[in-house]
């Protein structure tokens, strides 16, 4: 089967890709390639007793003005404005989420935060959350200075070892500039009296939402994409790719239906599969050690969303609900009512918790009953909701959610890209094709980024996107 472009994984990075492929030149053969029975990868909802929620709350907040345009124009008139509400566990009490200073002075006492003053003003002398981590430097070293000693041991360190199941010494400062959009205490006190610029936004305050849940975008993008000419083919997994002598790909993808393996061929392709499964292919032709031990050395953090659908109208006044302390197994819960009306019923809502795992953790082989049981006694000891409200369970379980940035991830990369610099008419691109942390609006610039490079006039254009890898590893989460 021969097409002009071979996109592999039809999630928004791949759609976006073909979008703009079929966008630019019409005359164009564009397919996708999906293992699942549905696209959007992440970016899909599932249905528990007729309440819907997204995998993972997908808001729909942009600092890329492509993006911000192409949002407006694909589902500008489906995008509600939402005020952001959300809430933290600490102590025995809700409190907000961003914390504001005031809250924190009310609910721990002048004494605790006057001592984390003194902490955080010490760090800062020496060092400064703004400046770029070291290649080496780790998640703890960098935020203690950032938030004083005090505040980091009661709230920053402890939810960042219960999410990553591992000591915040062993995680790269990355995770730390890239996800912790909250700064530090300078931060959170110059936001009691100068208003935040754009680009500089911490956190963001109002959101837009796409009634019916994330995957109507994703509708939308393959609906565009199919208009234009281009094939979304489902259930093909993808088994074997192998650069052809004129440098045009053949790959193999097995059907997960009938197990029938087909083969499809294209002088340029796009791939959003892991890099690791990628490489792995690649590596059959062309053998590199050191490529292969950085390619087995990627590691990611699972999620482990447990629905829990009440016989009320709504469990909370918030979408999210942050629980940093470890006396719950859960770290983060949303309701998808609160996002918008349309994810559930008048009478019924559903809270879904994120619990996160990797393959050394005990969490990994614990059984969805054991999995909700520990969850709904979570929520009965926050108050939340109590066990005779529950109408219906359910566990949904995402294998490779988060990459892990390890003291050693930069190294690894580095050696990566420049294995996959070698191969000009294919380019690796998202969250999983780069091993990046990222939402979805980089994930669709990152789509329209290698549909360019193809569109230009380079002999390499896998080159030319891979000159913007720091760019995509600087994009920053706005909490």
């Amino acid at each position: 089967m021969n097409t002009d472009v071979l996109i592999l994984g039809a999630g928004v990075c791949g759609l976006a890709a073909a979008y703009r492929l079929l966008q630019r030149r019409p005359e164009l053969s564009v397919t996708l390639l999906e293992q699942e029975d549905r696209p959007g990868g992440l970016a899909r909802s599932l249905t528990v007793n007729g309440q819907v929620a997204d995998l993972g709350p997908h808001r729909i907040f942009t600092e890329l003005p492509d993006v911000q345009e192409f949002l407006e124009d694909l589902v500008g008139e489906q995008l509600e404005t939402v005020r952001r509400a959300s809430r933290m566990w600490l102590r025995g009490k809700f409190i907000e989420y961003p914390p504001k200073t005031a809250e924190i002075v009310r609910h721990l006492g002048v004494g605790t935060v006057a001592s984390a003053g003194v902490s955080w003003a010490r760090g800062k002398a020496s060092r400064a959350l703004s400046r770029e981590a070291s290649s080496h430097e780790s998640f703890e070293s960098l935020m203690v200075p950032a938030f004083g000693r005090e505040l980091y041991d009661l709230l920053v360190g402890p939810y960042a070892e219960k999410v990553w199941k591992l000591d915040p010494d062993t995680l790269h400062g990355d995770i730390a500039r890239v996800r912790v959009s909250a700064g530090g205490l300078d931060q959170m006190i110059k936001k009691l009296f100068v208003r935040e610029k754009e680009g500089e936004i911490t956190a963001v305050k109002k959101f837009y939402y796409i009634a019916g849940g994330v995957e109507k975008l994703v509708t939308k993008l393959r609906d565009g994409v199919e208009a234009r000419g281009g094939k979304v083919v489902l259930v093909r997994e993808v088994v074997d790719a192998t650069e052809q002598a004129s440098g045009s790909w053949d790959v193999s993808a097995r059907n997960r239906e009938s197990g029938a393996v087909e083969t499809y061929s294209a002088p340029q392709m796009v791939s959003t599969i892991p890099v690791g499964d990628l490489l792995g292919m690649l590596l059959k032709a062309r053998p590199n050690e050191n490529v292969d031990r950085a390619r087995c050395e990627l590691r990611y953090i699972a999620n482990y969303l447990i629905c829990v659908v009440v016989n009320r109208p709504s469990v909370s006044d918030s979408q999210w609900l942050y629980f940093p302390e470890r006396d719950t197994l859960f770290n983060r819960g949303y309701e998808p009512k609160n996002f918008h009306k349309s994810m559930g019923s008048d009478d019924q809502s559903m809270i879904v918790l994120e619990v996160t795992t990797h393959d050394n953790d005990p969490v990994k082989n614990m059984g969805d009953d054991e999995l909700i049981e520990k969850s709904l006694n979570g929520l009965e000891n926050v108050g939340l909701v109590q066990r005779a409200e529950v109408v219906a369970t359910h566990v949904h379980r995402i294998p490779m959610t988060y990459p892990i940035y390890d003291l050693s991830y930069r190294e690894r990369l580095a050696r990566i890209a420049w294995y996959l610099e070698r191969f000009p008419q294919l380019i690796s691109a998202g969250r999983q094709g780069l091993f990046l942390h990222n939402n979805m609006d980089h994930s669709i610039h990152m789509g329209f980024r290698a549909a360019e490079c193809f569109l230009g006039e380079s002999e390499n254009p896998a080159g030319e996107f891979y000159k913007d890898i720091r760019r995509f590893q600087q994009f920053r989460i706005v909490d």
